[in-house]
């Protein structure tokens, strides 16, 4: 090619990008995605050498690949009018020991193939939405075999339990507790997702100095509750920090599902007199 049809080829190069959007700038999703990889990175090696050691603590048994656990589909479904996470996406989930080196029973609820398999992929909806929508802080998300309202997260090395729960439900909201500690707890009744009120508390658990965190509200025939209970330290999740995770338009397509097709079975009523 002569230096003439070089010029022209160029020429005709520039004439078709010049319509084109300038490249969008992918610096800052990098740089968040980024971090948060290296933390978890960090968490995983600082964690090998006592990890057998907080997980018998805590009562969790991890799931080795083999284990036949629901099938966790390589591409999580996404809810209708969410988006899924990037392919191959999976949050392996844990076994937790009520009682240390007792395993629990496989399939508790008796539930059919379909439906366990139902659960878990809610399980991973909801996982991979925590995963984006959690502070960096909070470097490990897990489902909790066969108990689909309950995950683990890490946090400073500790390993706490978090509650994402859609249960059918008439029971209104609860007051706020009337014995909450002076300057050790918060309850308060906020308006989001336009005229939607919910309940946040922050109070001890176990402890004075150890607080967890909770919100709840009503959506459809449901009482939908985000907790994070405290560890050995207070929960690294404020409730105002649920309470944006509780109005993101993609959990509130989660929890719609959920009330449609219900993935926790009613609570049963309380016990008069007990």
């Amino acid at each position: 090619m002569d230096i003439e049809e070089t010029v022209a080829l160029r020429d005709a190069m520039d004439r078709t990008a010049e319509g084109l959007p300038p490249l969008p700038d992918l610096a800052p999703l990098a740089v968040r995605q980024g971090r948060r990889r290296r933390a978890r990175a960090r968490l995983a090696v600082a964690t090998t050498a006592f990890g057998a050691v907080t997980a018998g603590a805590l009562g969790l048994t991890l799931l080795p690949g083999g284990e036949p656990a629901p099938a966790m589909p390589g591409a999580v479904p996404a809810a209708p009018g969410t988006s899924s996470p990037a392919p191959g996406t999976s949050y392996p989930p844990v076994v937790v020991e009520a009682t240390p080196g007792v395993t629990p029973p496989d399939n508790p609820d008796g539930l059919s193939a379909a439906e366990r398999e139902r659960h878990a992929q809610h399980q991973q909806r909801v996982a991979a939405l925590l995963d984006e929508l959690l502070p960096p802080e909070v470097t490990e998300i897990r489902p909790v075999k066969d108990e689909v309202a309950v995950y683990r997260i890490a946090a400073g090395g500790e390993t706490f339990r978090m509650t994402v729960s859609v249960r059918p439900s008439d029971e209104p909201l609860a007051p706020c507790p009337e014995n909450l500690p002076k300057d050790k707890g918060v309850c308060e009744t906020v308006t989001f997702d336009g005229d939607r009120e919910a309940r946040l508390i922050a109070m001890p658990v176990n402890e004075l100095d150890t607080i967890g965190s909770a919100v709840s509200f009503r959506y459809g025939r449901s009482m939908v509750r985000i907790t994070v209970d405290p560890a050995a330290v207070s929960a690294p999740v404020t409730p105002h920090r649920l309470l944006d995770i509780a109005g993101d338009p993609r959990f509130l397509a989660l929890v719609e599902d959920a009330d449609a097709r219900p993935v926790e079975t009613e609570a049963a009523p309380p016990v008069v007199g007990g």
